[in-house]
């Protein structure tokens, strides 16, 4: 018994030994360190969202329209068309920044690293080459973008984006800087739907409704980085 005690002990040592352990060093946005954001060189990165989540009731499955809207016959939440919401918003905040003259010289990357859960995004080994004084991260997190529906007339749709944004300080890879934001159909009739409305060009109406989800989300991550005072 003692033997295999022993043994799991082991075990449990060699795992915790192997498993990736990630640290992030928080700091605080004072009003010294947004003047020397202001000026200094910035690089805007962003990370791949989920697919759209579509609420679908079970009951509608098989319908025909949310059947073609979702290209799934399975209820419950399903993934859906990509529609790529950290792009837009990206570049919503690269020309917000500007032009509140938050930033104003900063370096758009369109390339996406791939979706992150929380845990990983701590790793900020990726930025070691990188020659910049400021790095701002866009992220969607999961389940922050979705039509969901109210369980009480579930044809009615309302469309949510949420998204993360984090500012790091290249010299230490200090964290000196995080928002979370959100802007949805709860609180937006432009993105309130009905199923029907998607009966044709359904990913395009989406789409438009993105596009107004997206700038609104920015408008109020520059609206939380304006207000953040330390």
């Amino acid at each position: 018994m003692k033997n295999l005690q022993v043994f799991y002990l082991v075990c449990l040592i060699t795992l915790v030994t192997i498993a990736p352990g990630y640290s992030q060093k928080k700091g605080k946005l004072t009003t010294e360190e947004k003047g020397q954001i202001k000026n200094a060189r910035v690089v805007i990165f962003r990370y791949e969202a989920p697919p759209l989540t579509f609420m679908t009731p079970k009951d509608a499955v098989g319908a025909g329209l949310v059947s073609k809207v979702t290209k799934s016959d399975i209820g419950e939440s399903q993934e859906r068309h990509r529609y790529y919401p950290s792009k837009l918003v990206q570049k919503n905040l690269d020309s917000l920044f500007r032009a509140h003259e938050l930033m104003t010289n900063v370096t758009l990357v369109p390339e996406a690293f791939e979706f992150h859960m929380p845990a990983k995004l701590k790793d900020l080994s990726k930025y070691d080459d990188v020659d910049t004084d400021y790095i701002v991260e866009v992220i969607v997190p999961l389940m922050t973008w979705k039509a969901s529906y109210s369980p009480a007339k579930w044809r009615t749709y309302w469309l949510g984006l949420g998204v993360e944004v984090r500012v790091i300080r290249k010299s230490d890879l200090t964290r000196v800087w995080k928002t979370n934001v959100g802007h949805g159909g709860l609180n937006d009739k432009r993105l309130k739907f009905h199923i029907t409305e998607l009966e044709e060009n359904g990913k395009e109406k989406i789409a438009q409704m993105l596009d107004i989800a997206a700038l609104e989300a920015g408008k109020r991550v520059i609206e939380s980085y304006i207000a953040a005072k330390k």
